[in-house]
């Protein structure tokens, strides 16, 4: 590794581990960082108020190998502990890595040299999904090819959700592609999305290798696999639209643009209905109409842009809005009655 002015070795990579009460999953997961076969790396893992010992575990692991620094926090959440990271990272590309997750031996140098030889200013590989047993639920791609795409190409999967997601753990970024852009602290679910877009709208060329090298445990009782979250649903559409609007300030997609924002229009009502049904149990009413005060972002789309459905919701919403959400929970009512 090149030297720094006091002579301390500069990583090519610094990959940044979040950890939150996961002592029995963490040695895994550090152990298949330290066994990777590209050697310039840094592990940053960052204690975000541990209530187990994980701390603990992070302290013994950077006492053996100096290529880990350990950083003890108050809790922040996931987007506070990765933004830890990023502030002290030295390495001239980041990854990011799952406490209760693993890679694969050649995780970084397959990245490394996706990005180098490519000149890709992101470099991402495929994944296998592991149940809490072990056994592999299937992998996102495992054909083993290579693809380049320019900034337009690689956003527009990544909107469509296709072949390119919002997930960080399977990418490699150039480190200056986060100069000023941060995790939002605020956001306790889908913070993924939340600056993604931002990060490919910066980028150059994205490589993306069809080799599963990522092992993301679906584990019981995590985040995103834990039922309906109506908070987390009002969360989806306020990400969602502030990508759409952000498409429309930059005009990238103007052919495009009105299918995005009818999109938008859909989840809005689509959220309503879901979140209208918890009644007391939920302060729905004040999220229902802020989510109806931002569907009015989207007032320039006409029936013929929007389909018949969309286009009645809407109006209701706008113009009879009590007796929108009061049919919609007959019908609810209704409907479960009947499918018993």
């Amino acid at each position: 590794m090149p030297l720094t002015s006091k002579g301390m070795s500069v990583p090519e990579i610094t990959v940044v581990v979040p950890v939150y009460n996961v002592q029995a999953y963490l040695p895994k997961c550090i152990d298949s960082l330290l066994a990777q076969t590209f050697g310039e790396i840094e592990i940053i893992l960052v204690d975000d108020g541990s209530t187990d010992a994980s701390g603990a575990v992070c302290d013994s692991y950077a006492e053996r190998d100096s290529r880990i620094r350990v950083v003890h926090q108050r809790n922040a959440g996931v987007s506070g502990a990765r933004n830890a990271g990023i502030r002290l990272a030295r390495g001239r590309y980041l990854g990011f890595v799952d406490s209760d997750d693993w890679v694969d031996r050649d995780f970084c140098r397959t990245l490394y040299r996706g990005a180098t030889d490519y000149g890709a200013d992101i470099s991402i590989c495929s994944y296998y999904e592991v149940g809490e047993q072990g056994m592999r639920c299937g992998a996102s791609g495992d054909g083993g090819d290579t693809v380049v795409y320019d900034r337009r190409e690689a956003l527009r999967l990544l909107y469509e959700d296709s072949l390119i997601r919002s997930y960080f753990w399977d990418k490699l970024f150039k480190r200056e592609l986060f100069d000023g852009v941060l995790f939002p602290e605020d956001h306790t679910v889908f913070e993924d999305m939340a600056i993604m877009y931002k990060l490919f709208y910066r980028a150059n060329r994205i490589v993306q290798q069809n080799v599963p090298l990522y092992y993301y445990l679906l584990r019981t009782g995590s985040i995103l696999h834990s039922g309906f979250d109506p908070q987390a649903e009002y969360r989806f559409f306020l990400v969602i639209r502030e990508r759409v609007l952000f498409l429309r300030e930059k005009n990238v997609f103007p052919e495009d643009q009105d299918r995005f924002e009818a999109e938008v229009l859909k989840r809005g009502a689509h959220v309503i209905n879901h979140i209208s049904v918890f009644g007391e149990a939920f302060e729905f009413d004040a999220v229902c109409r802020d989510i109806v005060s931002k569907m009015h972002d989207f007032d320039r789309l006409k029936f013929s842009r929007i389909g018949w459905g969309t286009w009645f919701r809407r109006r209701m919403l706008y113009g009879h809005y009590g007796l929108y959400i009061r049919a919609y929970r007959v019908f609810r009512k209704i409907f479960k009655s009947k499918s018993r």
